[in-house]
């Protein structure tokens, strides 16, 4: 009798964790999706709980410790995160409120997002190396990547991308690898010129088949209108054994890569060799000031950003400029000496 009673508690004990499990099973927050996601905001929606009383969301920059959180009612499943850090990852997680139950991560970055593209079959055909030599003197972008359905390169700013606007010539080579025998692949690529995250048939650069003997370098031009963004545009690079419809979707064999491009006003790249040798800047880097040597007497300046953009303008006051209401990074200050109009290139720390 004592067994059979042991038996049975055991029993009836498994059952209620398996009662327990199955009502935590409700009660954790499911189908997490960012949408709608810009340089500073991001909508959040997930699944509705039954018999739910609330939720909190929270959410943290990738790399941080500290959540921000947001309250929920019961009767809505979606908030919208705005004031978000542009070109950052975020994680975000939902929890049940009367349960406590967390859903899985979401993590989701805030700068332009494209439609996904990928291929069904890894390794059998492949990108080993991708290299763009853009004209003008700027810094070429050389990658040697592995084989992989699709990857994204646009965060690692050591395969960023700068093209002169309106720039000519600019070139593109891709190194196809098979793991067979070689044969004749479809080579298509597309840079989004006017950063609206679409990848249109007037975007694309190269559209051409090529094998293990076929030359792999295209030229290329920039337009001279084109949309400067916060964090850049993107290149897209797609391998496929058979010819692809377009950017997005999914294919049998081949890769997808894609790359962050920044565009550059091709006026305020520096010729080291062609800057002043009177007037000079220091300290380089600077957090508060600049100051400027040189000068015979106060100037106007302007202050460029890498990319192009104008972020500040004035006048030098006793030889020195104010640059604490710049974010970090590098600039370049052109002065209006009337000597000379040097432009100069600094980082602000």
């Amino acid at each position: 009798m004592l067994l059979l009673f042991s038996v049975a508690a055991k029993f009836q004990s498994a059952g209620r964790m398996d009662n327990i499990d199955a009502e935590s099973a409700f009660t954790v927050p499911t189908n997490l999706v960012a949408s709608n996601i810009s340089f500073t905001s991001a909508d959040i929606t997930w699944d509705p709980i039954p018999g739910a009383t609330g939720y909190t969301v929270r959410w943290l920059p990738v790399g941080s410790a500290v959540w921000f959180t947001m309250s929920i009612s019961s009767g809505t499943t979606s908030v919208n995160l705005n004031g978000l850090t542009p070109c950052s990852g975020y994680i975000v997680q939902v929890v049940d409120t009367a349960s406590g139950d967390v859903s899985f991560p979401l993590t989701f970055y805030t700068h332009l997002n494209y439609c996904e593209s990928t291929s069904a079959n890894l390794g059998v055909l492949y990108l080993s190396n991708v290299k763009i030599t853009p004209s003008g003197g700027l810094p070429a972008m050389v990658n040697d990547s592995y084989a992989s359905n699709y990857t994204n390169f646009r965060s690692n700013l050591t395969h960023r991308i700068q093209l002169g606007i309106g720039s000519v010539n600019n070139v593109v080579s891709v190194e196809p690898s098979w793991t067979g025998i070689p044969g004749t692949a479809y080579i298509k690529a597309w840079i989004d010129f006017n950063a609206n995250a679409i990848f249109e048939a007037s975007e694309m650069i190269i559209s051409t088949t090529v094998d293990s003997t076929n030359p792999k370098a295209f030229v290329f031009n920039v337009p001279p209108f084109v949309s400067i963004t916060q964090c850049g545009t993107a290149m897209r690079v797609i391998i496929s054994q058979a010819a692809v419809a377009g950017p997005c979707g999914t294919f049998p064999y081949g890769e997808v890569e894609d790359y962050r491009v920044d565009f550059v006003n091709s006026n305020l790249a520096v010729n080291e060799t062609a800057k002043s040798k009177e007037i000079t800047i220091y300290p380089n880097p600077a957090s508060e000031v600049l100051h400027i040597s040189g000068l015979s007497s106060e100037a106007d300046y302007e202050i460029f950003s890498v990319s192009g953009q104008k972020t500040g303008e004035g006048r030098t006051s006793e030889n020195a400029v104010d640059i604490c209401h710049l974010a970090k990074g590098i600039y370049f200050i052109q002065l209006k000496n009337k000597e000379n109009t040097p432009r100069l290139k600094f980082i602000k720390k």
